[in-house]
């Protein structure tokens, strides 16, 4: 059998499903799963919180201003503020007071506030995008594992029938006196082995497509069949070191600009930066220019001889301008230990994000090595897979023929099988660390 022929013959299951119902493939599964995943929700909420808090730091260099108005009576003895004596009489005064304020220099500390809010809401938003990316790899890895299992349930239940087939061969020679009791009784033994397999990789099916379906959000209750097509393998040159070293260095280069994860640790580098900038405008004066008027209206209650208010409230109108200064000149060590805690987090941030560079590199070569020995044990494991077919294709006739113990062929079998399952995991785990690498390069997982 040629290596293409047994190719086919693994991705068979696939297309007898396929052809029955509509399947979902990876990237259908990783779409329904961001969409309707409530974590990513929330992240977008939080993205939208933070606009609101960079619209508040634009704000804050407006004027700020304010109005306002009172209304006293006071009745019993009082001053007379005409004769400024004591007088029991009832008084009615009303009064008009508008302000303006404007932060002219505040050390930098608005300026600072503003970077910080643009920073957190570009952050928000990377942090968005890494959990998506996050989120299609855990899908990635949960179909995977769902396939695997459905395609091994397949295999199982093919290897039931064979047993199955196996056995009444091997009841009609015994009747016919070419097989011993022995025989038979392992041959029965081996069909209650092969049921309880198949029974329990139906359980181990069913319960990697419950955990698939939890990721994406998905109702437990609902059918969902998966698109088990397995995509082939090409046969190329083993990748030399040197093209390996290359792929690395590209793949780096442009996820430590646009992967999310990195992009969110460098803009968490510049917020501390700007807290660090802000608590070091707590040295400098604030600067501000305040202006305002007022008026007043009064009377005393029972008579005459009073202005009418039109006339009052121009007589009395007072304004007033304003420049203040306030310099910090003792805060009980309070400035100085705020700087000194943002320049001490500042650090920390800086040693986190070089940390996360050197762990990005490292998991971007770790992944295309992965590949790599993925594809060479693949193809060195399509040769053994094929070479236990035909030994268990032979170790079956010379049973037939009565040349070979039951052991002989219960041993081919699972070999065959077991060489079946591995072949199947190095290739779906192959697709799963292209995908992965292709990622670091720049295409995109969904």
């Amino acid at each position: 059998m040629k290596i293409k022929h047994l190719i086919l013959l693994l991705a068979w299951p696939a297309s007898q499903v396929t052809g029955q119902t509509a399947a979902w493939t990876m990237q259908d599964c990783i779409r329904h799963a961001i969409t309707h995943s409530h974590n990513l929700k929330s992240y977008e909420w939080n993205v939208k919180s933070q606009k609101t808090q960079l619209t508040e730091a634009y704000t804050a260099f407006l004027p700020s201003l304010s109005a306002g108005s009172g209304l006293s009576y006071s009745f019993g003895r009082s001053i007379d503020p005409g004769t400024n004596s004591y007088s029991t009489v009832a008084n009615l005064n009303n009064n008009y007071s508008a302000s303006l304020s404007i932060p002219l220099f505040r050390g930098g500390i608005l300026v600072n506030q503003l970077k910080i809010s643009q920073t957190q809401l570009a952050a928000g938003r990377s942090q968005l995008e890494a959990q998506k990316d996050q989120t299609a790899l855990n899908v990635m890895n949960a179909f995977t594992e769902a396939v695997y299992y459905d395609l091994m349930t397949e295999y199982a239940r093919e290897k039931l029938e064979e047993s199955r087939l196996q056995t009444h061969k091997t009841r009609r020679m015994a009747e016919l006196g070419m097989k011993g009791k022995s025989d038979m009784a392992l041959i029965e033994a081996q069909l209650a082995q092969d049921e309880y397999d198949y029974t329990h990789s139906l359980y181990l099916k069913e319960n990697a497509l419950l955990a698939l379906k939890n990721l994406m959000n998905f109702p437990a209750e609902d059918s969902l069949a998966l698109n088990t097509t397995l995509l082939p393998i090409a046969d190329t040159a083993t990748t030399d070191g040197i093209a390996m070293a290359e792929e690395t260095a590209q793949s780096y280069r442009w996820s430590e600009t646009h992967n999310p994860g990195m992009r969110q640790s460098r803009l968490n580098l510049q917020q501390q930066l700007y807290y660090r900038r802000q608590a070091l405008g707590n040295f400098f004066p604030n600067i501000s220019f305040s202006a305002g008027i007022s008026t007043s209206y009064f009377r005393t209650l029972g008579e005459p001889g009073f202005d009418h208010f039109g006339r009052q409230f121009k007589n009395n109108l007072g304004e007033y301008v304003s420049f203040n200064v306030s310099l910090p000149i003792f805060s009980r060590l309070g400035n100085i230990m705020n700087y000194r805690r943002r320049e001490f987090q500042y650090q920390i941030a800086r040693e986190s994000h070089e940390q996360q560079q050197t762990s990005l590199w490292t998991t971007i070569r770790q992944t295309i090595l992965e590949r790599e020995s993925l594809r060479k044990e693949y193809i060195r494991m399509l040769k053994k897979v094929e070479a236990d077919s035909i030994a268990y294709t032979v170790v079956a006739r010379k049973f037939d023929e009565g040349l070979a113990a039951p052991l002989d062929l219960k041993t081919a079998a699972a070999t065959l099988l077991s060489g079946r399952a591995t072949l199947l995991q190095c290739r779906l785990n192959y697709a799963l660390k292209q995908r992965l690498a292709a990622y670091y390069s720049g295409q995109p997982l969904y």
